[in-house]
């Protein structure tokens, strides 16, 4: 099944999110954090990699290091985050710019279309991801708690 978000861009979004509900300093290693999300390890770490090379994210080395939030949340946009993973969606392909369709000028499904992939783009903008954290129970390793 084809989606508009991946997997991949979902467990950014998951991750940042649930980086966005630590404290100033702690950070998460990144087998922590596949287990409460449950995502692979390496899928994580691919995922890590692409959101620290975009610097959203930093990182400590050693034994007890980890990784944390770079970028403030409440500035951080869900658009953000997915663009970093390489977000290229488009709700029809008559409205990638590749797509040469002699019927645009006047076809009514392509202006539809393009309202709601601009209305998708704009409420993914404004969304952000201070509004998604992701809180620890620090009790419980495996439980999740949504604000």
């Amino acid at each position: 099944m084809l989606t508009f978000i991946t997997r991949e861009q979902d467990y950014a979004l998951r991750i940042v999110a649930m980086l966005a509900g630590l404290n100033a300093g702690e950070h998460l290693s990144i087998k922590e954090l596949s287990n409460k999300l449950l995502i692979s390890k390496n899928f994580a770490a691919r995922i890590a990699h692409k959101l620290k090379n975009a610097e959203v994210i930093g990182t400590n080395q050693g034994v007890t290091g980890g990784i944390f939030l770079k970028k403030d949340p409440t500035q951080l946009s869900l658009y953000d985050v997915l663009n970093v993973i390489g977000f290229r969606s488009k709700f029809n392909q008559c409205l990638d710019d590749s797509f040469d369709c002699g019927l645009n000028a006047f076809c009514r499904f392509h202006k539809f279309f393009d309202s709601i992939e601009q209305n998708i783009y704009t409420t993914l903008k404004e969304k952000k991801i201070s509004e998604f954290i992701i809180s620890l129970n620090n009790k419980t390793i495996n439980k999740l708690e949504v604000n």
